[in-house]
């Protein structure tokens, strides 16, 4: 079985020589995108900075009407947008961090989607009882949610590393899942944008 699906020479690269090939990540991306074209996931993104990378720098102004995102931002969030469309994955609905690269990002990416800011997506203060609740109510959302399509979540990437243990790429997703045996989220896969 395994000569037939080609995954034979992937084991024995590994095997032999202790070489990760760059198809994995491919094959992890793949596998990723398979289970949030069925829905029922949750998406951990995060925000987009004014530099371009995926991360988003503390920004405070109130109202969000000016652009936020560099060149580089702006496209990396409308491209990430296109490839969830070009999927034919649902989003049932958006929560964003308060910030407003996280807010235009999820507005690019998602426009059509019902998009909400929830509070314990920001960075967290350094009180660790504070910050320990606000985890608590983001996984509380993740465990609880029931649709067909999926959740995003855009947030920063400590929240995305407190959460999951997955150290995201400025460029990749976090897909989770409900808890399996031991675990409080459970990671089901990663999708790499770039």
């Amino acid at each position: 079985m395994i000569y037939r699906s080609g995954l034979w020479l992937i084991f024995a690269l590994v095997l032999t020589f202790g070489i990760t090939p760059t198809l994995l990540p491919a094959h992890a991306t793949d596998a990723a995108w398979a289970r949030v074209q069925r829905g029922g996931y949750t998406i951990l993104i995060q925000g987009g900075d004014a530099s371009g990378a995926l991360s988003p720098a503390s920004d405070v102004s109130a109202d969000c009407t000016t652009r936020t995102l560099s060149d580089r931002g702006h496209q990396l969030a409308q491209k990430l947008g296109a490839r969830f469309a070009a999927r034919g994955v649902r989003i049932d609905r958006v929560l964003t961090s308060s910030t407003c690269n996280a807010r235009e990002t999820a507005r690019l990416s998602f426009g059509s989607s019902p998009t909400e800011i929830f509070a314990p997506l920001d960075q967290a203060d350094g009180d660790d009882s504070a910050r320990k609740t606000q985890l608590e109510q983001i996984r509380t959302t993740i465990l609880t949610f029931k649709g067909s399509g999926n959740l995003v979540l855009l947030t920063d990437r400590t929240n995305i590393m407190a959460l999951t243990g997955v150290t995201p790429r400025p460029t990749e997703a976090v897909v989770t899942a409900p808890a399996e045996d031991g675990e409080t989220i459970h990671v089901a896969g990663r999708i790499i944008f770039d």
